[in-house]
């Protein structure tokens, strides 16, 4: 017992030590869209929640950690320990009315433990990817003063949260929960202007690095009615704080010349060092569920979003075509039957999701719709499981000369619950 404690110990610190690694190898998808914000705001959650359309604010389980609602928390078992890791990789297509190209990504979703501490007092503690950029976007022209020259703005980076949460449970069936999250990461872009035709003419770059650590809150509530049939009805609330990241920021430019695909500096960098922040939207979530334990599940979420809150340092005008946003979500899942074979013991999970989205481009919305199923697998003689989403995502359109991106999303997550906070009667 002590032995496999240690080993569970061991393979979560390696993760967490991984992790900055991970960080920095995030999105090489070029997504023209994650210029607007903070960039592409991480759609992964857990597998479980993605299986079921991103359902999860009335969602609350003992083998497994839903971090959609801090108050969730309180369903851990008083003598486990609950761990819980995931990856998801992407496929995206993007295409306007002439052109289309294709990229894939593949990154760490979360690493989350959580455990008791008494009856009524939950923690959980982790770690995960908050949003992601990475894109180019390219614009050649003719000056008949300077001839040809070509446009460049490119950005890479993104967020990361460290979390650390609790729920209380003064009451059966009712609980409170928070997350406090430490936020952190790196936001870069440049604009260059350069004469690919000409060694003699000097190109120049303006570069701008914004760095992130910030504290952030969020707050959650839950509440299951047990039927007489003994089946439950559960309302969960979530709700993020509006907030401000501090930021130090870094502004460059310099001038240099171009030979055989190299660069070569001709003046000095020039350095510009200050401080701001990032205005980051406040969000309330509510949710519904109807569930007979251990047999089906079914939830309605609705997610809304002040992106028109939002600003970031210097560069207002990406704020003017940020709106909020509305999300709903339906899903659920099903298990056959909880003492059957394996394919009965298993559970099958579905879900939908519409998003009528952040942003406004040429008076268009760049919605988001969605589908998913995925299927949760218990491990033999153990309280592990192995879940598995799947999901199609189409966002934008390529109608008002904007483009449309249509994602293929894959997410994989282990589970393990073990008891850990008991006394043995024989050693």
């Amino acid at each position: 017992m002590l032995k496999r404690k240690i080993n569970y110990l061991l393979v979560f610190v390696a993760i967490l030590a991984a992790f900055p690694i991970l960080a920095e190898a995030q999105s090489v998808i070029s997504s023209p869209y994650s210029r607007f914000g903070i960039g592409s705001v991480n759609p992964f959650n857990n597998s479980i929640n993605n299986a079921m359309g991103g359902v999860g604010y009335g969602f609350q389980r003992n083998n497994s950690i839903n971090y959609m609602n801090p108050a969730s928390y309180s369903g851990i078992d008083t003598t486990s320990l609950v761990f819980d890791i995931g990856f998801y990789s992407e496929w995206l297509s993007i295409k306007d009315n002439q052109y289309k190209s294709k990229g894939n990504n593949t990154n760490l979703s979360h690493i989350l433990i959580g455990f008791p501490v008494g009856q009524k007092l939950k923690f959980a503690l982790g770690i995960m990817p908050m949003s992601s950029v990475n894109f180019t976007t390219i614009k050649d022209s003719v000056s008949p003063d300077v001839g040809k020259y070509r446009e460049t703005y490119s950005a890479d980076g993104g967020l990361n949260k460290a979390a650390l949460g609790f729920a209380y449970e003064p009451i059966n069936n009712l609980s409170f929960g928070v997350n406090f999250e430490y936020v952190f990461g790196n936001y870069y872009n440049a604009s260059t202007t350069s004469f690919p035709d000409s060694s003699y003419m000097f190109s120049s770059r303006v570069e701008n690095n914004y760095h992130v650590r910030a504290f952030n809150l969020s707050l959650g509530i839950q509440y299951f009615q047990p039927l007489k049939n003994g089946d439950k009805i559960g309302i969960g609330v979530v709700y993020d704080y509006l907030s401000k990241f501090p930021t130090d920021n870094i502004l460059s430019s310099y001038t240099f010349t171009q030979s055989a695909g190299l660069e070569y500096l001709k003046d000095s960098v020039l350095e510009t060092r200050s401080t701001n922040s990032i205005t980051y939207p406040s969000t309330i979530g509510l949710g519904f569920s109807y569930e007979r334990p251990n047999k089906f599940f079914i939830g309605i979420d609705g997610k809304y979003e002040t992106w028109s809150d939002f600003i970031f340092p210097k560069e207002g005008y990406l704020n003017n075509n940020l709106v909020n946003n509305l999300k709903v979500s339906l899903g659920g899942e099903w298990k056959p039957d909880a003492y059957g074979n394996f394919f009965k013991k298993s559970i099958y999970r579905f879900g939908f999701f519409y998003d009528n989205g952040m942003l406004e481009l040429y008076n268009t919305r760049i919605s988001q719709l969605g589908i998913s199923c995925g299927f949760g697998f218990p491990i033999k003689k153990s309280n592990t499981m192995i879940n598995l989403s799947f999901e199609y995502v189409k966002k934008g359109t390529t109608k008002n000369n904007l483009l449309q991106e249509d994602y293929f999303r894959l997410g994989l997550s282990f589970s393990a619950k073990d008891l850990w906070f008991f006394k043995r009667k024989y050693q």
